[in-house]
């Protein structure tokens, strides 16, 4: 009885701290991608670096505890901080980071990637109101990249769970934000058009 108690007092003791690693993560995570949206890369790399630092603490938890590398915590962590990488790397770099830069396991990769498509829409519809339809034309071919990427990986729920509700989702996201740009991008020449007459 004490052995089982002590071992699953540890447990208890493991899945606190995880916690506790998992929310400084996905929290530095998504101040990462607000400082991107603003234009501050210099916040952007210090909550980065502060969610690789909650990531590393959990990276050695599963290595005292690998009954917990599939858990939410562990995976949530894992994808939030992938998806501020890739904006990251998608925004000011405009390419697409692979998995072993970012460091992170296949599936909560390919969750990042999926998810990483709403954020450059919501990029790409900032480049449309500040008029600089090229840079908002640049990222949509970012994002259609995430979709045929996404689109090679036909598995079971049971492989990879969810990947088809992303992938329909991925799917909505470019068709929509492919018409905005389209509505933008005849604006544009009308007002060309219009200014040519004019002088």
């Amino acid at each position: 009885m004490e052995r089982m108690r002590e071992y699953f007092d540890t447990q208890a003791r493991l899945r606190e701290q995880a916690l506790a690693a998992s929310r400084l993560t996905v929290r530095a995570s998504a101040r990462a991608i607000s400082a991107i949206h603003r234009g501050d890369p210099e916040a952007a790399d210090g909550f980065i670096a502060e969610a690789r630092e909650g990531l590393n603490t959990l990276s050695k938890m599963v290595m005292e505890a690998p009954e917990i590398a599939d858990s939410g915590i562990v995976l949530s962590a894992q994808q939030e901080y992938g998806e501020a990488e890739i904006v990251r790397a998608a925004i000011m770099k405009e390419k697409l980071p692979e998995v072993d830069e970012i460091g992170i396991p296949y599936k909560p990769y390919l969750a990042a990637l999926a998810d990483a498509a709403g954020e450059l829409r919501r990029y790409i519809l900032d480049k449309i109101r500040a008029n600089q339809i090229e840079r908002a034309e640049s990222t949509l071919k970012l994002m259609e990249r995430i979709f045929e990427f996404l689109m090679e990986f036909d598995y079971a729920d049971a492989i990879l769970p969810g990947m088809k509700r992303r992938q329909d989702m991925v799917r909505q996201v470019l068709e929509r934000t492919r018409g905005d740009l389209t509505i933008a991008l005849r604006q544009q020449r009308l007002e060309r058009a219009l200014e040519k007459r004019g002088g």
